[in-house]
């Protein structure tokens, strides 16, 4: 939905219409809405019955109340008083869900009322061509109508969406006008900041990717939304996503985004969660919506309209609680239905990215959207899994050990074949690779760069198979019902989501075969998740991909959807350089075989870091065990230092404990934490001031070795020469910067980075570094580091003890 200022008019494609009426909310549909793309079995079926050249784009105003809409359409054939509309269904086309067919039924009704518009008669016979997504099943569907019958239907669908106008007509006549006269919000703007904002700008205005690499303390967060909130108000797109993979760095979205709206820009935003955090139910409504009393009226129309009302700035979860309790609504729907009314939308990642749970009003149609990835540095590996799948034999056969299925349960027999055909298909592939382990079991690993044939059609009847058996456990009335269902539809997801991933098998992918554990066990792996990052990127109109620790540029361009188009901006950083002493001590090796024998020697290492000024310090490493080893070893040699331990399996309490025992210190108290290298006090916290004076990194932080990292080496040796460099030394040395930038979190920082192993002067590893580690010295002897380390301090106090003896501005005498 869209408001023509100038013309007066509400412009809507027909989808948007039915589907804002339909559900009681404002679809997202852009309002000259195309018709969406088919799959190429829809495409071939389309071809195999309608003629060609045919297609008829339909356009009619309509007046309701006070209000005027420009509704806009396309049917495939109209010719002859029959008016044709091809629809794609996920379900058989003979069977279609009530909910696919009435959407269809209602779109073709839409297109027959715009058909009649120009002296053209009405049609008095509509076809309805269903056809189910993937394949060239389709099934012909005809009704006769009247004009009376069609006019009533589009009255009452103009009395749902005409509740939707009023804050759509607010956000041109209104909302636009303050973003585009807004200024930057913090005054001054930092050093690398004006740069930041310019290119961001450029994007969102022209369209296309930039990948900026701006490190802690540019403002990332203000330097990716003022331009893109600048853009919206220049009518370059209609609505800004902002993904997040963690919750720090949404609520730095939000603090941003009241900053500018204390600055007079009207922006309506809102937080989406998870349904697992948001609902007070969890997901007990997928088990059976019967199950939760949220979910028995559709209130959801009013609960949004009615927080529109009320103006909030951002919509929290909170919020979103609040307003679903007093209206008997479900608070995760809400969320989503408000979404479609704000200009702002913070969520995960996985809302755009991952195909099983992104979110379809927004991204099942390209839109005039701006997107901004925030901590881009995590997507290569999230996407990866995000687009892969596996199943196991065991697996396979679960339903033959389900007591809820019943004896007489067609998927017990379908799943014994099935696994049976399991390893009858994949294992002669893996046999060579066959040994036997220290327990005398069987194991083996290898992959195959092409499938099987056999597999698509085991994966796709179980599909089928599964889907008839939820449809006949639906109409059931046994007590087991519930249970039968819940597994039925956790079998289907796997089964499913594997067989999609199948469809989707090509050049990126490999198929992996492992034994372990006498199990049988198959892999879909995406080696190289640019091309499906891309199709979703291809979704909105700009994207921005911003982290601290980018670098280096060319390679996430090439792993995140990006190509020769898009442009790359390094930031330098806004600090003093003089606050900050980067030491490499390449005396110590750290690799996996030299671990036991340089305990001793990195706790010497780390006693002289902490002894050169008492404070915070965090010591990072590579993994749990080798963290544990290293607490209890400095432990040993300096019992008096207070230690706190990262361990597996920390609740929530043991967490927030954790970090708030860093708080300012006092002179003579030490504190070292011993954490490990990706996980959640290594990014996304800020421990600013003299909550942190130091990070210890221990190692370069490398991937584990494993059957997929050699195969990810393999696929970018034979693409870019640059194998290990892609799979182990870049996701590695992200982790020891992001590690390492805890550290320095405001311009009055003052701290120490130390990072430990001989092999940070390998020159592939300091073309990985970011700018500010630029300045890196190396030490082999820990008195040498000390030497440096007691300097630094000292120059700081000199510094400090300079700045206090300093007038302060009051006490200056008065001139002329």
């Amino acid at each position: 939905m869209r408001f023509d200022e100038q013309a007066g008019k509400i412009l809507l494609g027909v989808r948007e219409w039915v589907g804002t009426a339909r559900r009681g909310v404002c679809g997202a549909a852009p309002f000259d809405e195309d018709e969406p793309e088919l799959s190429e079995g829809s495409r071939a079926a389309r071809e195999r019955l309608l003629p060609a050249g045919k297609a008829v784009d339909l356009a009619r105003d309509f007046a309701f109340e006070d209000l005027v809409f420009r509704i806009t359409g396309r049917a495939s054939d109209y010719s002859e008083g029959t008016l044709t509309f091809f629809a794609e269904t996920h379900e058989d086309p003979n069977r279609p869900t009530r909910a696919e067919l009435a959407e269809a039924r209602g779109i073709a009704y839409a297109l027959a009322y715009l058909a009649g518009a120009e002296d053209r008669p009405y049609p008095c016979r509509l076809q309805l061509i269903l056809c189910q997504k993937d394949a060239e099943n389709t099934a012909i569907r005809t009704e006769r109508v009247t004009v009376e019958k069609i006019d009533a239907f589009f009255r009452k669908c103009a009395a749902e969406v005409a509740r939707f106008a009023a804050p759509e007509i607010e956000r041109i006549t209104r909302r636009v006008p303050s973003m585009r006269a807004l200024k930057f919000p913090y005054g001054k703007m930092r050093a690398g900041q004006q740069d930041f904002i310019r290119e961001a700008y450029r994007t969102f205005s022209r369209g296309g990717t930039l990948f900026a690499s701006a490190p802690t303390g540019t403002g990332k967060t203000v330097s990716a939304l003022f331009p893109a909130i600048r853009a919206m108000g220049d009518g370059r797109c209609d609505k800004i996503f902002y993904f997040t993979p963690k919750t720090t760095t949404a609520k730095a979205a939000e603090e941003c985004i009241l900053r500018m709206v204390e600055k007079n820009a009207q922006i309506r935003a809102c937080l989406l969660s998870a349904k697992e955090r948001i609902c007070e139910r969890g997901t007990v409504c997928r088990e059976g919506k019967a199950l939760c009393p949220m979910t028995k009226d559709n209130r959801l129309a009013d609960a949004a309209l009615a927080l529109w009302r009320q103006q909030l700035p951002v919509a929290t979860a909170e919020v979103f609680r609040a307003a679903a309790r007093e209206c008997g609504a479900c608070p995760y729907e809400l969320s989503l239905t408000y979404a479609e009314l704000c200009d702002v939308i913070v969520c995960d990642l996985n809302y755009l990215f991952d195909p099983h749970v992104y979110i379809r009003r927004f991204f099942s149609a390209r839109g005039r959207y701006a997107f901004l990835i925030d901590e881009a540095h995590n997507l290569p590996d999230r996407a990866r899994e995000m687009y892969s799948a596996e199943m196991g034999r065991s697996f396979l056969l679960s339903p033959t050990a389900d007591g809820a299925l019943g004896a007489f349960s067609d998927l017990r027999e379908t799943a014994e074949a099935a696994a049976n055909a399991f390893s009858d298909i994949l294992y002669p592939y893996l046999k060579d690779e066959v040994r036997r382990d220290r327990n005398g079991r069987e194991v083996g690993g290898t992959h195959l760069s092409e499938l099987p044939p056999r597999l698509f059609t085991l994966a796709e009847s179980l599909t089928k198979m599964a889907e008839e058996e939820i449809r006949r456990a639906l109409t059931a009335k046994d007590e087991e019902k519930s249970l039968r269902l819940r597994f039925l539809r956790g079998y289907l997801h796997v089964v499913k989501h594997f067989y999609e991933t199948l469809l989707r098998f090509d050049g990126n992918y490999r198929l992996f075969l492992f034994l372990e554990n006498e199990e049988l066990r198959a892999k879909l792996f995406c080696l190289d998740p640019s091309a499906r990052i891309a199709e979703r990127l291809a979704l909105g109109e700009s994207a921005l991909f911003f982290s601290g620790t980018l670098s280096p540029l060319n390679y996430y361009r090439a792993t995140l959807g990006g190509d020769r188009t898009s442009s790359m901006l390094a930031v330098g950083t806004p600090f003093d350089k003089d606050n900050l002493c980067i030491a490499v001590m390449d005396g110590i090796g750290t690799r996996l075989a030299q671990r036991e024998n340089t305990l001793l020697a990195l706790c010497r290492a780390i006693l002289t870091v902490i002894s050169a000024k008492a404070g915070n310090y965090i010591v990072y490493s590579p993994s749990f065990a080798y963290s544990d080893a290293l607490c209890k070893q400095f432990c040993a040699i300096s019992p008096k230092t207070r230690v706190l331990n990262q361990t597996q399996g920390m609740t929530t309490q043991e967490k927030n404990a954790f970090l708030n025992a860093f708080s300012a210190q006092s002179e003579g108290t030490p504190l070292v934490g011993f954490c490990v290298m990706g996980g959640i006090y290594a990014e996304g916290i800020d421990l600013a001031g003299d909550r942190l004076i130091g990070a210890v990194v221990v190692g370069i932080g490398l991937p584990a070795l494993s059957y997929e990292r050699e195969a990810i080496a393999e696929y970018y040796d034979e693409k870019y020469e640059m194998g290990k460099a892609f799979a182990y030394l870049y996701p590695g040395m992200n982790r020891v910067f992001q590690a390492a930038g805890r550290v320095i979190r405001t311009e009055t920082d003052r701290g120490v980075i130390v990072l430990i192993d001989d092999r940070f002067d390998d020159p592939l590893y300091r073309k990985a570094a970011p700018d500010l580690f630029s300045g890196m010295k190396f030490f082999s002897e820990t008195k040498a580091l000390q030497k440096e380390l007691e300097a630094f301090w000292q120059k700081g106090e000199r510094a400090a003890a300079s700045e206090k003896r300093k007038p302060k501005t009051s006490d200056c005498p008065k001139t002329e």
